[in-house]
């Protein structure tokens, strides 16, 4: 009889504990209680990539708006220009090399998601009479290569192998380019010209002596970025030599807001750099705190929205 009655105070007491901490809680622990478990929202591509695939050495450094940006001053600028263009914001297991090991070849991602598929095909801008990559990622890939530059004085033709040349280069419009007369096409136009308006391109390279700076806006502005997997850009800022000429002027505080701008937006649309190359061909020692800094970068990207 008494274990009876205290197994009942015992109850009674837990009871009396739980109705207090309800009424003392709020009606939150009521409606905590009664809502339905919540629905998990699905993983992104780039969140499941990163599952699979985790970047122990990932250093990446955000963008703030074009807004903020547009508030800095040239220093400010120019630190978050070299510090972002020498980061990494998506982990490539293994990272190839097409091409010579020095100028002329070029680094790109060979993981399954983002390497060329069947029936590939490359868009290679700037040779230079360099086809070492171009040569290469037929070797590798068998791709379909289309190689540009009209430089180099002489006509279309093929080159070798699935590879095959224009004397057109790579610009924002399709207007002769000013002093030189050189053929230039926007990517949007060569593609018609070529028949390639509803093939995707596996490989976009881009080696154009700051001709970037005129294309990739165009591209961005007509969305055709969409259809490209992998690229590879060298971007330049440009230097004068002061009269000691142990240092060079910094690139202007414009040039420096054009450039973040632009990879401000190759962002948003679901580009990531993976690999980064300091050329040191153009290194040059900035005046703010004797820093050494290089102004040419040679940068790989994949379109995490084209895997």
């Amino acid at each position: 009889m008494r274990g009876r009655n205290t197994v009942l105070l015992i109850l009674l007491f837990l009871a009396s504990f739980t109705i207090v901490y309800i009424l003392r809680s709020g009606p939150n622990v009521l409606q905590r209680l009664n809502q339905p478990e919540a629905i998990t929202k699905p993983p992104s591509k780039l969140d499941q990539y990163r599952q699979g695939y985790p970047d122990p050495h990932n250093d990446t450094v955000v963008l703030p708006s074009k807004e903020a940006m547009q508030k800095m001053d040239q220093g400010a600028l120019g630190d978050l220009y070299h510090r972002y263009i020498n980061s990494l914001q998506i982990f490539c297991r293994k990272v190839i090399r097409l091409g010579k090991l020095d100028d002329g070849g070029w680094d790109f991602c060979d993981d399954y998601r983002f390497r060329p598929r069947n029936n590939c095909l490359v868009y290679s801008y700037g040779i230079q009479f360099d086809f070492s990559f171009d040569d290469a990622i037929v070797k590798k890939y068998n791709c379909e290569v289309h190689s540009f530059d009209p430089s180099m004085k002489v006509g279309d033709h093929k080159h070798g192998q699935n590879v095959f040349f224009h004397a057109t280069g790579l610009s924002g419009d399709n207007n002769p380019s000013r002093g030189t007369n050189w053929k230039m096409r926007t990517l949007q136009k060569q593609r018609e010209e070529l028949g390639h308006s509803k093939r995707p391109i596996d490989v976009l390279k881009i080696d154009i002596e700051e001709y970037e700076y005129m294309a990739v806006p165009n591209m961005l502005q007509t969305g055709i970025l969409k259809d490209i997997r992998q690229m590879a850009i060298e971007f330049h800022v440009t230097l004068k030599a002061d009269r000691s000429r142990r240092y060079k002027e910094e690139p202007p505080r414009d040039k420096y807001f054009f450039a973040l701008s632009l990879f401000k937006d190759l962002y948003d649309i679901g580009f990531r750099i993976f690999w980064t190359h300091r050329n040191p061909t153009c290194k040059f020692f900035s005046k703010k705190g004797n820093v050494e800094r290089v102004t040419c970068h040679e940068v790989s990207f994949v379109n995490i929205n084209n895997m």
